[in-house]
């Protein structure tokens, strides 16, 4: 089967720079590193992202490619300078690249010349994204659920070891510890030595003659834990909540990855929020006004009691401090925005009558008043 375009592999175009070249090779090889992908193809990938990545990466290997191809690297990258048949071209030089040097840079390791390490070091589970619904009530006050969840702990019986003793962590036979092969052969172009990742060890070095009874060799054990999930009061709408520790497992003896929760908000019927700020339509009868009442208002702490003053109209907002959202992080909170709705109550007609009565001798020309500005601003 012919092989990939390296740089289809890597996902860049034929006029990358290194540091694009390194950047989607650090990207791929994490993705699809066989420790870190259980995907039967993963291993294939993360071959041919080395394979591109250790020519790319590499100017003279780099200029050999675009000119001539696979067939001058068909068989590996590790040329003998001896049987080089290129010598006349100027490339000289084809030793191979350090993998320590990628590889340290997120998995906190370095490998030496000889032997592969691809990944001994701890290394963090993934983190598994999750949703939950509250109603707009509980986002201003913070709501604390309770729920079971699986959380992932190293095997206390083999430590993590994935042996069910030390004694059956071996090294191994093909690479005799390396975690790589080599494979010399012969080729139109001299004698090409390659490297590869051993396949009986994953690039390890060692192998479990006898796997741990209690995990079956996975290095973790799982159990359900009740667990009490903090909703801090004041959360917006899609923001996360994170659950330290009940991610997917570590690998290596890494650390659990977290449980990230969006926090969807149900809307409320009659409240809105507006950043910290709640508002609310407020229905206020135009005789309250008229008697400078005091009056409930709904607040999501509770009712609140205020003063209504004569002058009020349509359209105007009473403003309640610090009976909005609590500002995350402080101990500030946004405010309750009261947009007043006149209304005018049912009256029987005796009392309309009496409202009349009371009235006739008041001169309302409000009305006319507004209608004469009207027709001014022309």
């Amino acid at each position: 089967m012919a092989k990939k375009d390296y740089y289809e592999v890597l996902g860049i175009s034929k006029t990358a720079t290194k540091e694009e070249i390194k950047k989607a090779y650090r990207s791929l090889a994490k993705k699809y590193h066989p420790d870190v992908n259980k995907e039967a193809n993963a291993e294939q990938k993360f071959k041919e992202v080395n394979e591109a990545y250790e020519v790319l990466s590499d100017d003279q290997k780099r200029q050999m490619y675009d000119q001539y191809g696979h067939q001058a690297l068909e068989h590996g990258t590790h040329f003998d300078s001896n049987a080089n048949p290129f010598s006349g071209f100027g490339f000289s030089d084809f030793g191979g690249i350090d993998l320590g040097d990628i590889f340290g840079s997120f998995f906190g390791g370095r490998s030496n010349s000889r032997r592969a390490n691809y990944n001994t070091q701890p290394i963090k589970g993934r983190n598994i994204n999750s949703r939950i619904r509250i109603n707009f009530i509980d986002s201003v006050l913070g709501k604390t659920i309770e729920e079971n969840l699986t959380k992932y702990e190293i095997c206390p019986s083999c430590k993590g070891s994935g042996a069910e003793k030390p004694s059956d962590i071996v090294k191994c036979d093909e690479c005799k510890g390396y975690g790589q092969i080599n494979i010399q052969k012969r080729t139109p172009f001299g004698i090409v030595n390659s490297t590869q990742i051993c396949q009986n060890c994953s690039g390890f070095g060692k192998i479990i003659k006898s796997k741990c009874k209690e995990c079956k060799g996975n290095k973790t054990i799982s159990k359900v834990v009740k667990t009490k999930i903090t909703i801090p009061a004041g959360i917006k709408n899609n923001q996360e909540v994170i659950v330290e520790g009940f991610g997917e497992a570590g690998i290596n003896g890494g650390r659990s990855g977290d449980l990230l929760i969006q926090v969807l908000v149900e809307n409320h019927k009659y409240f809105v929020r507006e950043q910290n700020n709640i508002h609310i339509d407020f229905p206020v009868s135009f005789l309250d006004i008229l008697n400078e009442a005091k009056v409930d208002i709904p607040t999501p702490y509770g009712n609140e009691q205020i003063k209504l003053s004569n002058d009020l109209k349509t359209g105007d907002v009473i403003t309640i401090k610090e009976k909005g959202f609590k500002i995350v992080g402080t101990k500030k909170y946004g405010d309750l925005k009261l947009h007043i709705k006149i209304f005018i109550p049912k009256m029987s007609r005796k009392e309309k009558q009496q409202v009349n009565e009371a009235l006739k001798n008041n001169k309302d020309d409000f009305s006319s008043n507004w209608i004469k500005r009207v027709q001014d601003n022309k």
